[in-house]
C-alpha cells in the first residue's frame, strides 16, 4: 500500500473538522471549457497514469458537498477533470474520473497538482492552475466550477480566459502538507474545498464566449 492510499484511507475514516465556520451560499460556477469529456471512469485517483504522478508529491482534495441550509448532501455525483503535471489535457480516462459522496457528504480524491498551459502563441497569456469539477444531485442545480490554488500569479485580472471565475474567493484554495512521520519523505499536500449547490433543475454554469447558451446547458446537464 503506498502512503498515498494510506493518508486517502485515514481521511476516509476520520471526518475532517474543519466546518464550523463554512458558508452555504451556492458555490460560485465557473466555464465548462473545451476539455470535457463524459463517462469517465469511477475512481478517486486521477492522473496517476501520468508518469509525473509516482515522481512528484500527490494532492489531496476533499471537502463536502451540501445544500444551502448546510445539509450535507450524500450520493451526489462528482466529475473531476484537470492537465497533468505539464499542463497538458489528455483526454479518454487521463486525468478525469468520477467518484460520489459519502453519507456526510464527504468526498476525497489523490491527484497532481495540474500544471498551468498558455493560451495564446507568444506564451505570455496562461491560464491558472485549476481543477474542473461537475458535481449532480438530485432536486438540486447541476454545479459546474474550478478549484484554483492561492498565490497563482495568473489569478483574477491576469487569467488570460475572461469570462472565467478566477477572481471569486471562495474558489481559490490553500494547501498545507501533511506527513506520515518525521522524516519529511512521505508527504503530501492537502486542500480543502466545500461544494454547495443551489436546490433546482437547472444549471449553475458560466456561458463560454465561444459557446453558445442553449449548446451550453446541454453539455452541462446531459454530459453531451
Amino acid at each position: 500500500m503506498s502512503i498515498s492510499y494510506f493518508i486517502l484511507g485515514c481521511w476516509l475514516l476520520n471526518e475532517v473538522s474543519a466546518y464550523q465556520d463554512r458558508s452555504c451560499k451556492p458555490t460560485s460556477a465557473d466555464i465548462l471549457g473545451p476539455y470535457y469529456y463524459p463517462n469517465v471512469p469511477r475512481r478517486r485517483q486521477i492522473c496517476e497514469r501520468d508518469r509525473a504522478f509516482h515522481q512528484q508529491r500527490h494532492l489531496l482534495v476533499e471537502g463536502r458537498v451540501m445544500d444551502e441550509t448546510c445539509r450535507p448532501l450524500s450520493g451526489a455525483r462528482i466529475e473531476v477533470w484537470q492537465a497533468d503535471a505539464d499542463g497538458h489535457y489528455l483526454f479518454k480516462d487521463m486525468c478525469r474520473g468520477h467518484f460520489y459522496t459519502q453519507i456526510r457528504g464527504n468526498y476525497a480524491f489523490l491527484t497532481l497538482r495540474p500544471g498551468k498551459y498558455s493560451t495564446d502563441p507568444t506564451g505570455r497569456l496562461f491560464r491558472p492552475a485549476h481543477i474542473h469539477f461537475r458535481v449532480v444531485a438530485p432536486d438540486h442545480d447541476i454545479l459546474v466550477t474550478q478549484m484554483y490554488f492561492d498565490g497563482d500569479s495568473s489569478l483574477g485580472v491576469n487569467d488570460s480566459c475572461s469570462t472565467c471565475s478566477s477572481d471569486h474567493p471562495d474558489l481559490v484554495v490553500s494547501t498545507h502538507e501533511m506527513c506520515a512521520d518525521e522524516s519529511g519523505k512521505y508527504c503530501i499536500d492537502i486542500a480543502h474545498f466545500d461544494l454547495v449547490l443551489r436546490r433546482g433543475s437547472g444549471v449553475d454554469v458560466v456561458k463560454d464566449v465561444d459557446d453558445s447558451l442553449p449548446e451550453l446547458l446541454d453539455m452541462a446537464k446531459e454530459g453531451k
